[in-house]
């Protein structure tokens, strides 16, 4: 014991020293600030962090001396960016050593979990890299990759966006594939496959249980497709436990129910109607459009997409930026393919500060997440750039500088993570457990 003494004296003392480095006050001049939520920019201003909050913002913040001062002065600052629909464990890999001809069907046969996970701990970090605060992940990652990834990322054992995983993905029989009567197991683990309510509910509180922190409904892939009361049953069992529910629905008829069955947030919702648009601002749904750019998706369907995009802008639609991307591009990142799901709203006309609104403050409110804006009491995730975004959206390409709860992760162009910091900070959430009520 006498011999043991020493050493935990010198571990409590390392512990008290890393706890005020990773606890101490930090200022950031902002030479321009932009307020997403008024679209406007004020410039000279002081941004207060303390414990990875925001807790004061102006042209006069006073802190104590020694403070470590951050000098933006000659950048843009505004919130880090958020993704509402990624999947950051899955890569078509068409034309790669291992060729899925483009298909995430070929890949979920050919890739297992761990692979996805190994891909994704390279996604996460050029996510993050890019500017990406929060992501939320949608499904598409074997067996809980996206859990996987999320407990990583808060343990400190890898770098990346702070994630909502929506594990296996609910689905009427065969998901979003055509199966083979020979082999029907092909679709596991993707979905979970749910035909009636006792299956909604059980499949729900098994993906809670194992670690999902969002619900994803596919609603109509197949000819059958859920109702508004099957919906409406999943809604409420997910909701009881305080996790949300997002739903693939690209036909009217399966935009509408979703809605009226109460969901969060209808993602890709390609052919809504009118009326149907009408029905979302009434309920206060979200629409993640995934809009592929049109190199990819084809003239037709683009522009279709952007047609979309102008009528729920008009009437009020509420819009968060998500992109889907899943492709590979040689010598290009994930992040890097993700701003270019940006493109179909600046076809379609909408203002830029709109257009940044999407990607922070209201990616925010649909994910339940404390960031979205610099602000204080705020979680301090901050970006900043050499160009101004309200007057060219292309600026978000070039992130010199990424904050995210607090800690810097890129300065100056470079990324500056340290592996491995879940043994220095003491605010990490150790990868242990569900966090079932983290939104």
């Amino acid at each position: 014991m006498r011999r043991l003494l020493p050493f935990l004296a010198l571990l409590f003392a390392s512990s008290l020293a890393t706890f005020s480095a990773h606890s101490q006050t930090v200022v950031i001049r902002a030479g321009h600030l932009i307020d997403v939520a008024s679209g406007t920019m004020t410039d000279n201003q002081s941004i207060l962090i303390e414990d990875g909050k925001i807790t004061a913002i102006g042209d006069r913040v006073r802190a104590a001396d020694g403070t470590k001062v951050i000098d933006l002065s000659d950048s843009y600052v505004m919130p880090g960016l958020i993704d509402a629909h990624t999947h950051l464990a899955l890569m078509e890999m068409d034309g790669s050593d291992i060729d899925d001809h483009g298909s995430y069907y070929y890949a979920s046969l050919i890739e297992d979990t761990s692979m996805r996970v190994a891909q994704g701990t390279q996604m996460t970090r050029s996510m993050l890299e890019s500017g990406f605060v929060w992501v939320r992940d949608t499904g598409n990652n074997g067996l809980y990759g996206d859990v996987t990834l999320r407990r990583a990322i808060d343990g400190g054992w890898i770098p990346g966006p702070n994630m909502v995983a929506a594990g296996r993905m609910i689905a009427p029989f065969g998901g979003q594939f055509q199966m083979q009567p020979e082999k029907p197991g092909l679709g596991n683990p993707e979905y979970l496959y749910a035909d009636s309510h006792e299956e909604l509910v059980r499949g729900i509180r098994e993906n809670v249980h194992y670690g999902a922190t969002v619900i994803k409904l596919i609603i109509d892939n197949q000819p059958y497709i859920y109702s508004q009361e099957d919906v409406a049953v999943a809604v409420e069992e997910a909701h009881d436990m305080g996790v949300k529910v997002m739903s693939h629905a690209t036909s009217d008829e399966g935009i509408r129910n979703a809605v009226l069955g109460g969901v969060d947030s209808i993602e890709h919702g390609f052919n809504p109607s009118d009326a149907t648009l009408d029905l979302m601002v009434a309920y206060g749904t979200y629409l993640v459009g995934t809009d592929f750019p049109a190199a990819r998706l084809g003239e037709t369907r683009y522009w279709a997409n952007v047609e979309r995009n102008k009528r729920a802008y008009a009437k009020g639609v509420k819009l968060a930026f998500g992109s889907d991307a899943v492709y590979y591009e040689e010598g290009r990142t994930r992040g890097e393919q993700t701003l270019d799901f940006l493109n179909s709203y600046v076809d379609a006309e909408f203002p830029n500060s709109y257009i940044l609104q999407m990607v922070t403050m209201n990616a925010a409110d649909l994910l339940g997440a404390n960031s979205g804006e610099v602000k204080v009491g705020k979680n301090a995730d901050i970006i900043a750039m050499p160009h101004n975004p309200l007057d060219d959206i292309e600026a978000l390409r070039d992130v010199s500088f990424v904050m995210k709860d607090g800690d810097v992760y890129k300065q100056d162009g470079r990324f500056t993570w340290e592996t491995p910091r879940v043994l220095n900070n003491p605010r990490r959430k150790q990868p242990r457990g569900n966090m079932l009520r983290q939104n």
